[in-house]
C-alpha cells in the first residue's frame, strides 16, 4: 500500500516545490516529491483555467457537470449535451497531455458526467491508449438515495473500478441532515471513519485488487485512521 497525502499550495511552496499552483499529492514521509497535481474547478465550465506544466506526472480533475455549482444537480449532465461536452474536452486536451507526458485522471462523482462504474469503465475502454486515467474515491459515487443499498453499490464500485485506478482516495462522506437537496450538496466530506466508507471492504480491495504501486491518497487529518485501517483495526 503506497500511502500518500495531500499538500496545499502554501505548504508545498514552503517545503521547496516552487511551481506548485494547486494542491499536490505527495508520498507520505517524502513531501518533496510530487506524484500528482489536483486541478480545481469544473472542467466543463467556460472559465476553467486549463492545463499547465504542473508538478507530478499525474493530473487529477473531476469529469465535470453542466450545473452552475460544482456538485449541483443538473440532468443535462447525463444527457447527450453533457457527454458531448466532456468528449470534446478530452479531445481538446489530449495532444497537450501527450506533449507534456502527463496523464489526466478523472475523479468520478455521482453528480458528474462520469457518475457510475459502468459509464466510467466504458469511457476508459473508449480512450484506451490515450493519456486519461481514473482517480477513484468510492464514497463520491453514492447519494443519500443510494444508501439503503450501499453494500451492493460498494461491491460493484470496488470490484470493477479499483483494479483500473491510477490513484485511490480514502475520502469519506455522509449525508447532511436537512440538506439532502440543497444546492445538490447532499453528501458532505467527513473525517475518515465517520462516513459511509466500508473500511474492511475497502482495505480488502486495496490488498487484493489494487496494484501495489498505485498511490492510496489520504488527507493529512486522516492519516492516523488510515494507518489503523491498514493494520486491520476497523473500530
Amino acid at each position: 500500500m503506497r500511502l500518500c497525502t495531500i499538500l496545499d499550495t502554501t505548504t508545498a511552496r514552503s517545503i521547496g516545490i516552487p511551481d506548485a499552483v494547486c494542491d499536490l499529492i505527495v508520498p507520505h514521509g517524502a513531501p518533496g516529491e510530487a506524484i500528482a497535481s489536483i486541478l480545481p474547478g469544473n472542467p466543463l465550465a467556460d472559465d476553467w483555467f486549463g492545463l499547465v506544466d504542473l508538478p507530478g506526472d499525474l493530473l487529477v480533475t473531476w469529469s465535470g457537470t453542466l450545473a452552475d455549482e460544482l456538485f449541483g444537480d443538473d440532468p443535462r449532465t447525463w444527457m447527450p449535451m453533457g457527454h458531448e461536452r466532456f468528449e470534446a474536452f478530452c479531445d481538446a486536451v489530449r495532444e497537450p497531455l501527450v506533449a507534456s507526458g502527463s496523464r489526466l485522471c478523472f475523479r468520478p462523482h455521482a453528480r458528474h458526467v462520469l457518475s457510475d462504474p459502468q459509464g466510467t469503465l466504458d469511457f476508459l475502454r473508449r480512450r484506451e491508449g490515450e493519456p486519461f486515467g481514473l482517480a477513484l474515491a468510492p464514497a463520491d459515487l453514492l447519494l443519500p438515495s443510494m444508501l439503503a443499498d450501499a453494500a451492493d453499490h460498494f461491491t460493484r464500485i470496488l470490484e470493477s473500478m479499483v483494479p483500473r485506478a491510477d490513484l485511490l482516495f480514502l475520502a469519506d462522506a455522509a449525508p447532511v441532515a436537512g440538506q439532502e437537496d440543497e444546492d445538490g450538496k447532499s453528501m458532505a466530506p467527513m473525517p475518515l471513519g465517520e462516513g459511509v466508507l466500508p473500511a474492511e471492504a475497502v482495505m480488502e480491495a486495496i490488498h487484493t485488487l489494487l496494484p501495489a504501486s498505485t498511490p492510496v491518497v489520504v488527507a493529512a487529518r486522516d492519516l492516523a485512521t488510515a494507518t489503523s485501517w491498514r493494520h486491520g483495526d476497523f473500530r
